[in-house]
């Protein structure tokens, strides 16, 4: 562009800004706004940075004193059951509260199924048992497991950065292994011996989650280290690990979907909509976490049948959830059919 032309321009330019109400930036204003931008980011990774880093050292601070005070029998045993128990029940109260609230029962994927308080007492009286009479003795023998050098309690400390990798890959590697074991305990041939105990409920609620006999506790239990066992190898890091997969599992048995749920973002989530509709079925999809899977290996047809019928016939175009349970109109034909 010549002289004459690029002078031509910027008077036009000048001569629209009050017509139009727009400010015309230019080279030099807009690359000032982009340094002041990519300061700010800066300043601000800066200061998560040294959080992150504060926080780590305090937490190593803590961890060795706990080491001093505690035996590797007491940590690798009896803490991990105590956090297994806190978030277990601590997963479940948000969606205990929608239960005694009226108003959320539109967002429940199975609305004429309602959950009474002795059906509440009867499963938390199941569920204490197993976790104490099962679930702990496998802690009993994971600690005998871990002290062989399988797993480290000593500092350092996993990173921040690492477990923002690990964890995604954790949830990956246990959601394949758990949709083999579920399918296989669907094998008619034994599905009445074990399996069928998790599914007395089939309008489930987060309680149930880990509703279930006890070998099928055992053999979905390795599933819960295995992700740790071959990334990891840190108590810490199976700690945080088995917190994020307990909140996911009590989601996935919930029987709510609330539009606004964060986990609505995480791409191929499968949530309460996919597991849901296996209790209901009895059928397909097997997968716990992630849609994938099941779309590999064929075995979500009737849920993505059902999506389209859902649909009003048309094709869906995103998969995996597009049709959200949380429309009353549908969700209430849900529940009539598989009443």
């Amino acid at each position: 562009m010549t002289v004459a032309a690029s002078n031509v321009t910027q008077s036009i330019l000048e001569e629209l800004k009050p017509q139009m109400g727009l400010r015309y930036w230019g080279i030099a204003e807009l690359s000032s706004a982009t340094h002041h931008m990519f300061v700010l980011s800066g300043q601000m990774l800066v200061r998560v940075q040294g959080f992150c880093s504060s926080f780590h050292i305090f937490a190593t601070q803590k961890w060795e004193e706990m080491l001093i005070n505690h035996s590797p029998f007491m940590i690798a045993s009896v803490f991990t059951f105590a956090i297994h128990e806190v978030a277990y029940f601590l997963a479940y109260v948000p969606w205990l509260v929608l239960d005694l609230i009226p108003q959320m029962r539109k967002f429940k994927l199975q609305p004429t199924k309602v959950n009474t308080s002795s059906t509440h007492w009867s499963c938390f009286k199941a569920i204490v048992y197993n976790h104490v009479c099962v679930q702990f003795p496998m802690m009993i023998v994971f600690h005998a497991i871990a002290t062989t050098g399988v797993f480290t309690m000593e500092t350092p400390l996993p990173s921040f950065r690492s477990l923002l990798w690990q964890v995604p890959v954790f949830y990956v590697i246990e959601d394949f292994y758990f949709y083999w074991i579920h399918r296989f305990l669907h094998w008619k041939r034994i599905y009445k011996y074990v399996h069928k105990v998790h599914h007395e409920y089939k309008a489930p609620f987060g309680l149930a989650a880990e509703y279930a006999h006890p070998v099928e506790t055992m053999f979905l239990g390795i599933g819960s280290v295995l992700g740790p066992f071959l990334f990891a190898r840190h108590l810490l890091t199976l700690w945080i690990w088995l917190v994020f997969r307990i909140f996911e599992t009590v989601e996935d048995h919930s029987g709510y979907d609330i539009p606004w749920n964060p986990t609505n973002l995480i791409p191929f989530w499968g949530g309460a909509v996919h597991h849901d509709f296996h209790h209901k079925t009895f059928e397909g999809p097997y997968s716990s976490v992630f849609t994938f899977w099941d779309w590999v290996f064929g075995t979500d047809k009737s849920f993505r049948l059902n999506q389209q019928k859902l649909n009003r016939g048309e094709p869906i175009q995103f998969y995996p959830v597009c049709i959200r349970a949380s429309d009353p109109d549908y969700s209430s034909e849900l529940s009539k059919k598989f009443r």
